[in-house]
This record gives structure tokens, C-alpha cells and sequence, in this order.
């Protein structure tokens, strides 16, 4: 009788500390989602979940372990993910992968997801873990290609899951892409025959017309001076401002970066900078708009080409690591349009302004299937703010050749 007592008191214990594991889960999900990681204290973590700081730390020791642990249960809990594992139909059940992380009701997922990449950003065991947790999804997905109906071979599957998952790491910005789009089965529907048609064809050589790639994703736009002197030092100065204000949002994130520090780096007095910007959230707002000017796809393409090839290129020179500032920058926008207005406001005019410049290109070469070219213009900027998790996510195709030529290869395919 004593040793059945004992063995319920430690059933009842484990149980305890289940139910205490998923109440800090379930509030550090919604915490890291709407607050960020950085700005998420564990004090605020132990008290949204009921439980005592050094209660928490007996289940996760470390704030980043808790991230980690947030992520793998979203992970495990992804309906679609055990479906495709079950042997569903491929491109059915990756295009229900997708409509499981876009459906209504899932923001918290999403920007959960956005904010694990952030966060690995400035921490090396997180990036590490993160790195290697990707790994083991783009492998098992690339033995259910596989096994499935397509006819690639394994170093082709394996692109074919870099290219589905790095698609899939941008369809979660779709609340700041094209938020009217949450929930629509079209889309969904749109990309199940867009991938149906990837696994159908073996992917032959890229045949390259010998062309260099962009240089970059960005093209500075000319900043004249004015003639006056007095007038000229102030947008020099507003310059160097708004550049160490980018490259350090970028580097550090908004949180993580200081007016002192932003000041340093452009060789001013905090007052001084003060005398150009009200706000750090007004810096924000400036270094997006400044950022917003210089992207390529914000200008008409090349109409002598095709349109598919030449989007096929941007999305390749912004996967080189020259332009790893860029692609930092990128995310962090996004995060920053969570919590500012002003910078929402600004971010949907430019995604607006970049999905009517490719859905317009496409349209004008269009002599494929009769498909909305703006419904092909988003997944191409899904696929372009994938690109932009390169560096936590698949470190691996930054700088890669065969990465480059899959997206020559299968952009087209896929919104063409």
C-alpha cells in the first residue's frame, strides 16, 4: 500500500509539473508574440503563467531554453506537418502546412515565429539550436518528397525543401504583406497547384544567359544637397543619423539599440540628435521610408526580359551576404510595425506599392495560366521576406551556388 501511495504522490507530482510547464508555454507564447523576446521579461513570463521566478527556472534555466521550448511545441502541435508525415498527397498537404500557419486565429503563431528568427539574431547557442532544430524539419521533408509522388532526386529534394521552407518562413508576415489574405482558401488553392507542378517537373540544368546577378536588393537613390552650406551640413548630418540608425536597428534590433548608441555611431551629441528627430520611434519610421526608396522592386523591371527571370535574380542577390544588413533590416521593420502605427501605415503603402510594380511586370509577359498577377506577385514577396530569414534560418544558402540556381530554376514555376 506505501508503494502505491508513493508511486500516485509522483504521478500526481509529474502531472503538476506539466500542467505548470504548459501555463509558462502558453504565456510565453503570447508574450514573446506581442512583445518581443527582448522586451519580455521573465519576471512578466512567471507572473502571466502563476507560478514564482526560481519555479520557472526549475523548468527552464535559461530565457532562451523557454524560447526554444515555445517553438518546438508549436511545432509539435502543426496538424499538417503529421498529415504530410502520414502520406497525404504532397502538394496538398504543404499547401495545408501553409493554410494551417495563415488561417484566421493564428497571429500569435506567426509573429511567434518571426520573432524566434529576431532572437537568434543576437545570441549564438540560440542561432545554433534553431539552426539545427530546421535542419531536422527540411530532412524529414525532404525524405517525404522522397517517397512521394515526385520524381527528383535526393540533392533536388533537398533544394525543393530549403525552397518550400524558406517560402513558408515568409508566408508568416502575410498580416503585414497583404493581412486581407488571412484566412483565403484561394491562396491556399493557388499554391497547391503551383506546387503540384514544382514536384511534376525533374528540374533540368538552368540554362543562363550569362548575365552577373544585381550587385544588391537595393539601389541608393540619389540624395542631392542643397546649395546652401548651413542647409547642406543639416541633411549630412540627417544622413548619418539615419545610416547608423539602420545599420544598428539592423545589427541589434530596435530594443537593443540605444539613442546613445545611434548617436555615437553618427558622431553626435544625443541633444543634437535630438534636434533632427523627435522620437526613437520616429527613426524608425524615417529609416524605414529611407530603406523603402531604395529597394529595386519598388521600380519597373527590365521590359526587354522576362519578368520571372529577373525576379528570380533579385531574390538571388539577396540571398548573398552582402546584403545581410538588408535582410536583418527587413524583419525588423516588420517586428517594429507591430507597435508603431506610423511605421505599420508606411510598411502596407510599400508592400501595396512592391505587390502592383511585379504583379505588373508579370502581367505584361504573362503567356502562362490565367492567374490573378497580383494573387502571383504576394507569393513572390513571400518567398522574397523568406529570403530575409536566411541567416537564422538556412544559414546554409547564403552565398550558395546551387541555391541560386534552384530559384533560377523553380521561381519561374512558381509565379510564373
Amino acid at each position: 500500500m506505501t508503494e502505491l501511495r508513493a508511486a500516485s504522490a509522483v504521478g500526481a507530482s509529474r502531472q503538476r509539473g506539466e500542467e505548470t510547464r504548459e501555463r509558462v508555454l502558453v504565456a510565453a507564447s503570447r508574450l514573446f508574440a506581442t512583445q518581443g523576446f527582448d522586451a519580455t521579461s521573465v519576471e512578466a513570463v512567471a507572473d502571466a503563467a502563476g507560478i514564482t521566478v526560481p519555479g520557472m527556472y526549475r523548468h527552464y534555466p535559461t530565457k532562451h531554453e523557454l524560447l526554444l521550448a515555445v517553438a518546438r511545441r508549436a511545432t509539435a502541435t502543426s496538424a499538417a506537418r503529421r498529415a504530410l508525415a502520414e502520406g497525404t498527397p504532397l502538394a496538398t498537404g504543404l499547401a495545408e502546412l501553409f493554410g494551417e500557419y495563415l488561417a484566421d486565429g493564428q497571429i500569435e503563431r506567426r509573429r511567434l515565429s518571426i520573432e524566434i528568427s529576431r532572437a537568434a539574431f543576437g545570441d549564438e547557442e540560440l542561432h545554433r539550436a534553431l539552426v539545427a532544430d530546421n535542419e531536422r524539419l527540411r530532412a524529414a521533408l525532404t525524405q517525404t518528397i522522397l517517397s512521394g509522388e515526385a520524381g527528383v532526386d535526393e540533392a533536388e529534394a533537398a533544394m525543393l525543401s530549403h525552397l518550400f521552407l524558406v517560402l513558408l518562413m515568409g508566408a508568416i508576415h502575410l498580416d503585414t504583406l497583404d493581412v486581407e489574405r488571412i484566412g483565403d482558401r484561394s491562396l491556399v488553392e493557388h499554391l497547391r497547384g503551383r506546387f503540384a507542378r514544382i514536384l511534376a517537373d525533374r528540374g533540368g540544368p538552368y540554362e543562363t544567359d550569362g548575365r552577373r546577378l544585381p550587385e544588391t536588393i537595393v539601389e541608393p537613390a540619389p540624395e542631392p544637397e542643397p546649395a546652401d552650406g548651413r542647409r547642406a551640413r543639416t541633411v549630412r548630418t540627417r544622413r548619418r543619423i539615419l545610416g547608423a540608425a539602420h545599420d544598428l536597428f539592423a545589427r541589434h534590433g530596435y530594443d537593443g539599440t540605444t539613442i546613445e548608441a545611434i548617436a555615437e555611431r553618427a558622431e553626435i551629441t544625443v541633444p543634437g540628435l535630438y534636434r533632427h528627430v523627435a522620437s526613437k520611434e520616429q527613426l524608425l519610421v524615417e529609416v524605414a521610408e529611407r530603406a523603402f526608396s531604395r529597394y529595386r522592386l519598388t521600380r519597373p523591371l527590365d521590359g526587354a526580359r522576362s519578368a520571372t527571370t529577373q525576379l528570380a535574380e533579385l531574390l538571388a542577390a539577396f540571398s548573398l551576404s552582402r546584403d545581410e544588413v538588408e535582410r536583418r533590416i527587413a524583419i525588423e521593420l516588420d517586428f517594429g510595425a507591430w507597435r508603431s502605427e506610423a511605421l505599420a501605415e508606411a510598411l502596407h503603402a510599400f508592400h501595396r506599392r512592391m505587390r502592383a510594380n511585379v504583379a505588373a511586370a508579370l502581367a505584361a509577359g504573362d503567356d502562362g495560366p490565367n492567374e490573378d498577377p497580383e494573387l502571383r506577385a504576394l507569393v513572390f514577396l513571400m518567398l522574397f521576406m523568406g529570403v530575409a530569414h536566411l541567416d537564422t534560418v538556412d544559414p546554409s544558402l547564403v552565398d550558395e551556388p546551387a541555391w541560386v540556381d534552384l530559384l533560377r530554376r523553380r521561381v519561374p514555376q512558381l509565379i510564373g
